[in-house]
């Protein structure tokens, strides 16, 4: 039963519930681990902000739950505290939530109690539920549940952070289900402490609202004295070292991207097997004929060469997933704040340039956690020169194709050091592009870098694989139709008019626009591909096994790592040209238009185009002579 003043307009649907919070206060760990993967991902109408909705079984009671933009406060005036506070009020296109779950970081109460007192002063429907509950025990603290609920006079659920499971052992889900149905069930929210009381009024000052904060929470936490709280002190001290801590991440990079490529391999050849023999299935039962080719050598074969990527892909989000959730790119963040300025930039660049290596659109749409207009404009600018999972397959079959399987010592893997490298390179142009474009954009007055640091924790396995799983979905649904429709348009290009690939449309634009390439090495075939990975990078890879003539009945990686290794496309100068082409080149639409609706110009998508384009011609070139020196 949802409460009369929040009653839907149909009688019959569920309640909307809302998780609000502090960012990394493990608001949307919850969300996962509440919604499993019965939930859809979308924007908001209008809004360039990515919207989770999904639903949820509670107290008997379906319930549909959403999970706003982490904030701070209500009266906030970036646009995800806007599109936030719009959300709770129903103007993006979906009626007011019924009730609010404000999720707080039971490590961190002082901060996350300014948007609990908002809400409830504004009189919104409110559920406190506090999370790390097992991270506030191991540093020897304890909150006094009970009491803070009779001082807020709302309902508050301490979940532990690990299983979801309430302070006392019990079943969360039962004991927010418990929860949430009182309150839906109340006919007017409980105010917090009676004005006679010394209750908090609404006010615009932040200082007198601290004040009253303390007061509530004044015997609330029972903190630890001395060696537990030292050694937390101590373990933050070490990861945010300007030297100490720059030597943890990179070590910690470098395993990233060794494990991407390593750990991943058997997987890949799992689904290039299958491929294979799906498409020798489907070409043994079917006629000789156009239609067979298409079917085959078109469709499977297009979609079956990134399919191939996939477990690298998932890999990489997961990894990413991992150290956010234990609250170490928080951290590195604060770190690279000082590396970031002597470029332009500042530490809250660091998280979409990092969010940008699994894919660029997310990435620059995070940006808008930057105060300063100018920083948020390089940061978008240089963010698609964070190697992207969409590079993920180029590299690979580069680096398969030109770098034998060989380890360094005998547990560094050659491959892996490679990929770390290119990588390194592309963070490399970005700083470079990033430390030019800082002197020649007119900046306003200097920022301040002020980001809330989580403690750290043992990150949640569960609800990091979920996450990557629904990025690799989305991944598919995006990249899917993109590829089938080129994998079909360059079938058809490479078997119209003429009998061979040398006499097809293909053929004779892929001979037109050679000469434009050919400093680079590029052959005709290469040029083709190329063209057609402006669609999507990763294109690339089922355009060359589609002019190669390379039927889905065949291992299509492995063969067209070795028609490359063999000389056949390309030679190793042409190929150092390709890998470092695909490092700076700008070959995602997708991109440019979020570019061009987050910066509600078409000025700024073409500079980024023409810019990377130059560059990636210009590294190319270079990278194609320095191997052919190299080689003799």
């Amino acid at each position: 039963m949802v409460r009369s003043s929040f009653q839907s307009s149909s009688s019959h649907s569920p309640p909307r519930i809302a998780l609000l919070g502090n960012p990394n206060s493990g608001k949307t760990t919850l969300f996962n681990a509440l919604t499993g993967l019965r939930y859809k991902v979308g924007n908001y109408p209008g809004v360039t902000v990515e919207r989770r909705e999904g639903t949820v079984r509670l107290g008997g009671y379906e319930m549909v739950l959403a999970d706003l933009p982490g904030v701070y406060c209500l009266d906030g005036h970036s646009i995800d505290e806007r599109v936030t506070v719009s959300a709770v009020k129903g103007e993006l296109g979906d009626e007011a939530p019924d009730l609010l779950l404000l999720v707080l970081d039971g490590t961190m109460l002082e901060r996350g109690m300014y948007l609990v007192t908002e809400a409830i002063d504004k009189k919104l429907p409110v559920v406190v539920v506090l999370t790390m509950m097992d991270l506030v025990a191991k540093r020897g603290e304890r909150i006094r549940v009970p009491l803070l609920q009779a001082r807020l006079g709302v309902p508050v659920v301490a979940l532990r952070s690990r299983r979801l499971r309430d302070s006392k052992g019990g079943d969360s889900f039962d004991t927010l289900g418990d929860a949430i149905i009182r309150e839906l069930q109340k006919s007017e929210p409980t105010p917090v402490w009676p004005p006679e009381e010394g209750g908090l009024l609404e006010s615009d000052d932040a200082s007198a609202r601290y004040r009253r904060i303390a007061k509530i929470l004044d015997g609330c936490i029972v903190r630890p004295e001395g060696e537990l709280a030292k050694q937390a002190d101590r373990l933050d001290a070490a990861l945010t070292h300007p030297i100490g801590g720059m030597v943890i991440f990179i070590a910690m990079m470098a395993v990233l991207f060794q494990l991407v490529f390593s750990v991943a391999a058997l997987p890949m050849e799992w689904i290039d097997g299958a491929v294979t023999e799906v498409g020798a299935f489907v070409g043994g039962a079917l006629p000789e004929g156009l239609f067979r080719s298409l079917l085959v050598d078109g469709l499977i074969a297009g979609l079956g060469s990134v399919l191939v990527f996939l477990p690298q892909i998932g890999l990489l989000f997961l990894l990413l997933s991992l150290l956010e959730e234990s609250g170490y790119l928080v951290r590195a963040a604060l770190l690279m704040d000082a590396v970031l300025r002597r470029i332009g930039l500042q530490g809250r660049s660091f998280i979409p340039l990092l969010s940008s290596f699994a894919c660029a659109i997310p990435g620059i749409m995070s940006t808008r956690v930057i105060g300063s207009t100018t920083d948020r404009l390089i940061t978008i600018l240089v963010a698609p020169l964070m190697s992207c999972s969409a590079r993920l397959p180029v590299y690979t079959l580069l680096i398969s194709a030109f770098f034998p399987e060989h380890y360094i010592g005998g547990f560094i893997s050659l491959r892996g050091a490679v990929l770390f490298g290119l990588y390194g390179l592309g963070i490399a142009g970005a700083a470079l592009v990033a430390f030019v474009a800082s002197r020649l954009v007119k900046r306003g007055e200097p920022s301040v870098f002020v980001m809330e640091m989580p403690s750290l924790r043992v990150p949640s396995v569960r609800a990091a694989a979920v996450y990557a799983l629904d990025r690799v979905l989305v991944f598919l649904r995006t990249t899917g139709p993109v590829i089938m429709a080129s994998s079909v348009l360059l079938w058809a290009l490479a078997s119209f008019p003429g009998q061979s690939i040398d006499q097809s449309f293909a053929g004779l634009f892929g001979r037109f626009v050679q000469p434009l390439f050919a400093p680079l090495g590029f052959s005709w075939e290469v040029c083709v591909a190329i063209l057609c990975s402006f669609a999507a990078r990763e294109v690339f890879v089922s355009a060359l096994g589609t002019i190669l003539n390379i039927s889905s009945g065949e291992a299509e990686a492995q063969t067209i790592a070795s028609l490359i290794k063999g000389g056949h496309v390309l030679t190793f100068p042409a190929g150092m040209a390709a890998l470092v082409f695909f490092i700076f080149a700008c070959q995602c639409i997708s991109t440019l238009a979020i570019v061009r609706r987050e910066t509600a110009s078409w000025r700024w998508p073409a500079i980024m185009f023409v810019y990377m384009m130059v560059l990636a011609w210009g590294g190319g070139w270079a990278a194609y002579e320095i191997a052919s020196w190299w080689q003799g």
